[in-house]
């Protein structure tokens, strides 16, 4: 990964990363950073700037914008009543707007309220949900109720189809993270989830430890193969969206480790190689403005290139397979990066 964009980062903490790297103290990209704003809520955001009011969080975009920072992700405890006025802000001062749906609202509504970008598929799964998981989706709700009725969604149903549709003629982009997915839904506890199986002879032990966990707990009534089929269905809900014309970008909500089993989950969602390879290099650098210089490999563009051992073009897993990193101006080893981050080989 040469750059990033990070949906929901503390202000200082972004801050001290900019000033870091200005003053050649760290070796990092000059990534996008968007800041939380979510409703004064127990169920908060960690790290979030809480407001109680519309005006609340008008100030709150503000001193987002005046931190110097990319963009606003409004999280699940919002009152849907804000997110107009604060998108509308936001879009006043060039801010991009992204986030969770709040609690109450489907994913059309926020988008029709200013979202540009909705994260998470569960989320984007949520137009078809009962009343009832949309009304809790600041709970575990957001989790359960797509496990639990992901399976019975009929993605080609006329409001379906609709849906994308205006998803597509609006511009919208979506950042489904299906990794974050497949371990809660698919995994039984009894093998390393398929994002991870590729690091797991060549990481520590005390790592490879924490890769092996159970599903998320199956509801009552439900069964692991049902939530399968739940996952099944948000997978192919990503080649709906991609059919009808939605950007697709990819994110993972991890360490980053996960990022090629997005790419290889978007193949299998129908995307060919070389369209999962967009939604990670050029799909992203025009949503965060930094196509003119990042994204692709063209003259007069900077050197933002990594090297593989392997044809992407025939098996995205190639993408692990890194030999050489040209970033910020330095061409680095892959074979040093992995022996400083702790592995001891190359991943499968």
């Amino acid at each position: 990964m040469t750059n990033y964009r990070s949906p929901g980062t503390i202000i200082d903490d972004a801050l001290s990363i900019y000033k870091r790297r200005a003053a050649g103290e760290l070796l990092a990209p000059d990534g996008k950073i968007s800041v939380i704003i979510d409703g004064k809520n127990p169920l908060a955001a960690q790290g979030a700037l809480t407001v109680s009011s519309a005006e609340e969080t008008i100030a709150a975009v503000d001193k987002i914008k005046a931190a110097g920072l990319w963009g606003v992700k409004f999280y699940t405890s919002m009152n849907p009543a804000w997110i107009a006025p604060g998108a509308a802000e936001a879009h006043k001062l060039g801010l991009h707007v992204h986030g969770h749906v709040p609690a109450g609202m489907r994913p059309l509504d926020a988008v029709r309220a200013g979202y540009d970008e909705v994260t998470h598929i569960n989320f984007i799964l949520m137009q078809a949900m009962p009343q009832d998981v949309v009304d809790k989706s600041n709970t575990a709700a957001r989790l359960e109720g797509p496990a639990r009725y992901g399976k019975d969604v009929d993605l080609d149903a006329p409001a379906m189809k609709a849906f994308y549709a205006e998803l597509s003629r609006r511009q919208i982009i979506i950042d489904p993270t299906l990794t974050v997915w497949e371990p809660l839904m698919t995994s039984d506890g009894s093998a390393i989830s398929p994002e991870y199986a590729p690091f797991e002879e060549i990481a520590p032990p005390s790592v490879t430890r924490n890769w092996k966990i159970g599903g998320y707990p199956l509801s009552e009534g439900l069964t692991r193969d049902d939530y399968r089929r739940s996952f099944a269905k948000m997978v192919q809900l990503v080649g709906k969206l991609h059919q009808a014309g939605v950007r697709i970008v990819a994110g993972t909500d991890g360490s980053g480790l996960e990022l090629v089993r997005e790419l290889e989950l978007y193949r299998q969602a129908g995307l060919s190689n070389v369209e999962a390879l967009q939604t990670a290099t050029i799909i992203p650098a025009r949503m965060t403005g930094m196509a003119d210089r990042t994204g692709s490999i063209a003259p007069a563009k900077t050197a933002d290139v990594i090297l593989v051992d392997g044809d992407v073009s025939k098996n995205l897993a190639n993408l692990r397979h890194v030999d050489t990193v040209f970033l910020d101006g330095y061409r680095l080893e892959g074979k040093a990066l992995r022996e400083a981050s702790g592995l001891n080989g190359m991943p499968k």
